[in-house]
């Protein structure tokens, strides 16, 4: 993807700017191509659901499993997994 070679190791962030803080239909996460503890490769991460980016890494809220999101808002998991490949 834009030219980068997968070779470098290089971490890229590719963020929309969205107030997730906008009621149940909106939310905020993190999430990897990797397992940062393992390194396997898989989609691994966290999200909450009303909530703005800084509430995740914060600690103000228990945030859930990015595997859960399927469940909660599978539209939302669907589209993340086709940007990953």
């Amino acid at each position: 993807m834009n030219k980068i070679s997968e070779e470098l190791g290089t971490a890229v962030n590719v963020q929309t700017m969205v107030f997730g803080n906008m009621g149940n239909t909106s939310g905020t996460g993190v999430g990897f191509t990797r397992n940062p503890s393992t390194g396997e490769k898989e989609f691994y991460g966290e999200f909450l659901i009303n909530a703005q980016g800084e509430d995740v890494v914060a600690g103000i809220r228990t945030p859930t499993p990015i595997r859960e999101l399927d469940r909660v808002m599978p539209e939302c998991y669907r589209q993340r997994r086709v940007k990953q490949q």
